[in-house]
């Protein structure tokens, strides 16, 4: 896997010496899955190769649904194209009251290769990441997955709203394949080697205020801490000896020792005092010990060591207290210190950037994003997330329809962290003579992987086909779903699963639809179960993905544009 920036320079390197033209592919290694033979990894990738991994079944056994429509006319083409991207789109889901808002707009590519131009076909948000599928075009069947890191997007404001443009005018600006990209791209290496000294010590000075920061607050949780331990033994001694305490102490008097000794700019020394246990310090004016009875003494004693108690509870504390204190305020004193630095570094950072946030946009950026090399990603639509795994999986899908019965499916599947495949699958789905070629991919959080075809059984029309099976290391099978949905969409263009609505849904142009999980595979759906979500978007859609509160994530072209739901997706 490479950082971008290393991309970025290293095409422009390239590119000032040779000029922008079309690189010379090698041919797809064995595994079918790199397109550049350098990027193969040492070792083989595992195989699992199996001949027919559908069971055998009846079409008449099949329950073909004809719950009503939506009111709907779906889309399979002229679709509108986006050219204006300081606008906020909102679609919204005529069926349902939610909406699709802008949340970013996509570059034409992410400086992977000079063949890229704005073809997104896949986005998966797990793992803590955000994974897009950049195509370098149809029939290319080579591409590249991008990672962008969450918490990075976040700390940089990329989470909130206002910052649609951010990475549309930053990987803009950088593009190595344009005359202008190389300039702007040296112009980001001089400011690199300019500002390498301040930025490596604003990055050791932050690191020590975030420790001089946890310092502070530790030390305050622990005075906290200890002065609430304070109040539970001050509060258990009120409680129990209440009628004692009103009937033998002079309690004024006991306040105002207390308050003395709270003191806490007083000298140490004079606070370590000894706590005493004479009757008189404690005992109201009436009340003339010796004449007490022996029993009412022994009762005056016993709550006069109560009272000790906590007052050795109340000194430890101040004792800490004013311990702590002290090394709260040197930390204080560090932190302003640390900051003035920061500040003056920044300040350098600033002059070399000369009124161009671009440069350390793209310094953040690049040092938070990923991309895997050059890869066969088939037509790009089936990327898809395990969660229970964490591991991607990418099908090799190089034919459109149906396969011919020599042809085999073959799935890559991908650590989620490295990008780096760690197993492939190769089989058919044959059934009545045909060979059954997936194009969408989808997984639960049980692991069960899902296929979904926009066609049903003899023949019938307006009807999706869902498939349930398992990928394993050493075998690979599959089943139809019992019901087959009544389909509603145009083109089949994605299948993902929300593992907060736990269900599947079917992504076509505009028309989402969804079934739950576990009546799919009990094969109990009813009419109520199937959802349908019809927005008015007019664009071709690509994928769909969801957060970790449910929202929808959806992928659609041209140009390149992710927008976020209003409420959880049904």
């Amino acid at each position: 896997m490479k950082k971008l920036t290393k991309i970025a320079l290293t095409a422009v390197a390239a590119l000032s010496l040779v000029g922008v033209s079309t690189p010379i592919m090698s041919a797809h290694a064995d595994s079918n899955f790199f397109v550049h033979n350098w990027d193969e990894p040492k070792n083989p990738i595992p195989q699992t190769n199996q001949g027919n991994a559908m069971q055998n079944y009846n079409d008449n056994d099949l329950q073909v649904m004809r719950n009503k429509l939506p009111k709907f006319k779906p889309r399979w083409g002229h679709y509108k194209h986006v050219r204006n991207t300081n606008e906020f789109h909102t679609y919204n889901d005529s069926a349902n009251g939610n909406s699709l808002i802008t949340k970013w707009y996509l570059p034409t590519g992410f400086n992977v290769s000079p063949e890229e131009h704005g073809n997104y076909q896949g986005i998966v948000m797990a793992n803590n990441s955000i994974y897009l599928l950049e195509s370098m075009g149809t029939g290319a069947n080579q591409g590249a997955i991008i990672r962008f890191k969450l918490d990075a997007l976040e700390k940089m404001g990329m989470m909130d709203n206002g910052n649609q443009n951010l990475l549309l005018n930053i990987f803009s600006y950088f593009n190595p394949y344009t005359d202008q990209g190389r300039q702007n791209n040296q112009q980001f290496v001089d400011y690199i080697n300019a500002t390498a000294d301040s930025r490596a010590d604003m990055k050791k000075s932050t690191s020590q205020l975030q420790k001089a920061q946890t310092e502070v607050k530790n030390g305050k949780d622990v005075i906290n801490k200890s002065a609430e331990n304070y109040r539970k033994v001050s509060r258990a001694y009120k409680h129990k000896y209440a009628k004692e305490i009103k009937k033998y102490f002079n309690v004024d008097k006991d306040k105002n020792n207390d308050r003395v000794r709270n003191n806490r700019n007083q000298d140490m020394k004079k606070q370590n005092h000894k706590i005493s246990n004479n009757p008189k310090d404690y005992l109201a004016k009436s009340i003339n010990f010796k004449q007490l009875s022996k029993a009412e003494q022994r009762k005056v004693r016993k709550l006069i060591s109560a009272r000790v108690s906590v007052k050795k509870t109340f000194h430890e504390y101040k004792l800490l207290r004013d311990k702590v204190y002290k090394q709260i305020d040197q930390s204080k004193a560090k932190i302003t210190t640390l900051q003035q630095k920061i500040s003056s570094d920044q300040d350098q950072i600033n002059k070399a950037q000369n009124g161009n946030q671009l440069l350390g946009q793209y310094e953040a950026v690049t040092d938070s994003v990923e991309a895997s090399p050059l890869i066969n990603i088939g037509h790009g639509q089936t990327m898809s997330y395990n969660p229970a795994n964490n591991h991607l999986y990418l099908a090799q899908d190089d034919k459109m329809g149906d396969f011919s019965n020599d042809d085999k499916n073959q799935i890559t599947e991908l650590d989620a962290d490295t990008l780096q495949p760690v197993h492939q699958y190769s089989f058919k789905l044959m059934h009545n003579g045909k060979n059954l070629g997936l194009h969408t991919l989808a997984f639960d959080k049980q692991g069960r992987a899902y296929i979904g075809v926009h066609s049903g059984p003899n023949g019938v029309k307006k009807a999706y086909s869902l498939y349930i099976g398992s990928l394993n290391n050493d075998k690979v099978s599959f089943r139809p779903a019992k019901q087959v949905i009544h389909w509603a969409g145009s083109w089949n263009q994605n299948l993902t699963y929300n593992p907060v609505t736990d269900r599947i849904y079917m992504v076509s142009n505009d028309m989402v639809t969804s079934v739950p999980v576990d009546k799919l595979n009990a094969g109990t759906l009813k009419s109520k179960d199937v959802h349908y979500n019809a927005f008015n978007s007019g664009r071709e859609w690509e994928g769909l993905t969801f957060d970790g509160e449910g929202h929808a994530y959806a992928l659609l072209l041209w140009r390149g544009e992710i927008l976020r739901s209003d409420y959880v997706l049904e």
